[in-house]
Parts: structure tokens; sequence; C-alpha cells
């Protein structure tokens, strides 16, 4: 009696797994249509580059730009005007070859990586907002070798946590002094034939932590794949592993490989977090047919660090990038030949 008690336990939590990986990712309880929103900033005056990567700093919106005069640009979420623009490229005091990709805020700290030379790159936000003419930058050295290539990087107490292409496994650690930590954890999706660093290259993804509680998430681009690692005393440990439907696929011509754009979703396009919230942009398009409308979605799916579902929310229009903060997301809009900083609440 007690062994089919036993079995009938097993079969009842095999049931419950399987329902919940057939549900959509984007399928919740809990949704929110947001009516009311108002304008933080509009670069109708002084046009910016596009926008690739934004984070809030107290009341100052951080924006990072592609094919701009100058890199980085901070906004006042009180008043909606440009405080300063920084970061120039060249050789110069003051700037560099190339600004990465992404950045990061650590404490009050602006943090990028110059890939060229190999640097991280730890920058005052508050000298910078004070228009000071020289800025103490901080930089250190990362190894990249064959075998270890990160790309993005987040930032805890006492570790560093890339993601990039590795000879073995998806992250990359480095400890206080820069040294090479070994935390093996694999691709939690079916890799094929793809092998070896070639995986980072190929299922490229993203990364944020949540330094308030030691912990970080990574989601894998074109898929619904998102994973959770918390990190401990006693090593990096993966907590949670969405119950994805939709895995990248690729394509194989000639020996090398990609991903089979027209057969993949768009899926978790842009991740943004707060200390209680994994959020996400997301589409349920291919990723072809998400690009012709330019990687914008109305979507936006919250999760606790759980990797719980809390809310999705429906924009009254597209963005293409967002960042969020305990109270509010603020999402950024391309339209009539401008750039819009939107703000809309949590509720």
């Amino acid at each position: 009696m007690k062994n089919n008690i036993v079995l009938l336990v097993l079969l009842f939590i095999a049931i419950v797994a399987c329902q919940q990986s057939n549900v959509s990712i984007d399928t919740f309880d809990k949704v929110s249509e947001i009516t009311v929103y108002d304008s933080i900033y509009s670069d109708e005056e002084d046009a910016l580059g596009v926008i690739t990567d934004i984070e809030i700093w107290g009341d100052v919106l951080v924006a990072k730009h592609m094919r701009d005069e100058y890199s980085f640009s901070f906004i006042s979420v009180a008043n909606g005007k440009l405080i300063q623009r920084w970061g120039k490229r060249g050789e110069g005091r003051d700037e560099f070859l190339d600004f990465g990709s992404g950045f990061t805020i650590k404490d009050s700290l602006l943090v990028f990586v110059e890939q060229m030379k190999k640097s991280i790159n730890y920058a005052s936000i508050q000298a910078i907002l004070n228009a000071r003419s020289i800025i103490n930058i901080v930089k250190e050295n990362y190894p990249y070798n064959v075998d270890f290539r990160p790309m993005r990087f987040c930032f805890l107490d006492n570790q560093k946590v890339a993601v990039g292409a590795f000879k073995e496994g998806r992250l990359g650690v480095l400890d206080s002094n820069n040294n090479i930590v070994d935390c093996y954890y694999d691709y939690p999706f079916n890799c094929g034939k793809v092998e070896g660093l070639y995986r980072g290259s190929v299922f490229q993804c993203d990364i944020k932590s949540n330094k308030k509680h030691d912990m970080f998430a990574i989601s894998t681009y074109v898929s619904d794949v998102f994973e959770i690692f918390q990190v401990s005393d006693d090593g990096i440990h993966r907590i949670f592993v969405s119950p994805f439907r939709n895995e990248p696929k690729i394509w194989e011509k000639g020996g090398r490989f990609a991903i089979d754009y027209d057969n993949c979703i768009a899926g978790l396009m842009k991740m943004a977090v707060s200390d209680d919230l994994i959020c996400f942009t997301y589409s349920s398009l291919s990723y072809t047919e998400a690009a012709a409308k330019d990687i914008t979605s109305k979507e936006i799916l919250c999760f606790n660090w759980k990797g719980e579902k809390v809310k999705k929310y429906i924009l009254p229009f597209p963005i293409s990038n967002f960042c969020v903060d305990e109270h509010y997301i603020y999402g950024v809009r391309y339209f009539d030949d401008k750039t819009v900083i939107y703000r809309f609440g949590l509720s």
C-alpha cells in the first residue's frame, strides 16, 4: 500500500511538471494593461544615437549609445533634462578604443569593458555628472585566451561572472584577483553538433546581477530560456531553469553553424532586473518577423528571483529597450525621428 502511494505521488509530480512545461512562458494569471504613463525625456533638441542599453541609478537614467559622438548619456528622471554626455572613442585621456557589450552600474560606478584592450573600466558616475575635466578611471585587465573569451560581465561582491565563448560550459568566472575559477554548467538545452567555444558564439545570451541577494540571471536570445543562479560561500548554484518550449534552432552549412532566425521565436528579448524582479520584453513572432518591427514589443514579462511568474504588463505601444526599479518601467520608443523615454507604473 505504501509503495502504491509513493508511486501515485511521483506520477502526480510528473504530470504537474509536464503540464507546466506545456504552458507558454507568456501565459500569466496576472495581466495588467497599462494606460497611464508619462514622458520622461525626448531628444528632439539634442539628437542621441540609438540606445543599446539603459539602467537606472537613483533618479538618473544612464543610457549607452551606438553611432554617436558620446557612448553614454545621463538623464534626470526628476526634470527630464539631459545632465551630461560622456565617453568618447580615441586614445587620449578619458577616451577608449571601444565600450564593449553592454554596461553595468556597481555601487556608484559606471562599469564597462574595453574589449580591444581586454580591460574592465570603473568610472565614478558622480564625477561624470559634476563634469570634472579629469575622471579617475580605474582599470583592471581580465584574462582572455583561446579557451576563455568573456563578452558580458556581471559583478558580485567577490566574483565576476561572464557569458561569452568558453571551452567548457556557459559561464566564465573570475575571483577578486581576476583568476579564472572553475564553474561548469552546461547549456540547459540540446546544442546539437555545436561544441566547445562555438556554443558561446552561436547561442548568445545576456546576463544581469542582483547584488543585494548575490544572484544573477542569464537569458538566451531567440528562445524562451532563462536561468537563475545563486552565489554562496560554497560556489555558484543554478537554482532555476525556465520550462522552455522554444529553444534556439540552428542550421549548418559547410561545417559552420548559425541561428535559424526564420524558425526561432524572438522570445525573451531585452532583460532588466531589480532587487525583486527579472523582466523581459517578449515576442512570440519569429525573430525574422520581429526584426522587421525593429525588435520592439508591448509585452513585459515579470518574474521573481525564484523564477515564479509575477505579472505580465501590456504597454500602450511597443518599446525597444527598458529598465526597471522598485516602482517603474522606463521604456525607450523611437518615432518621428525622435527618441522618447516613457515611465510606466508597476502596480
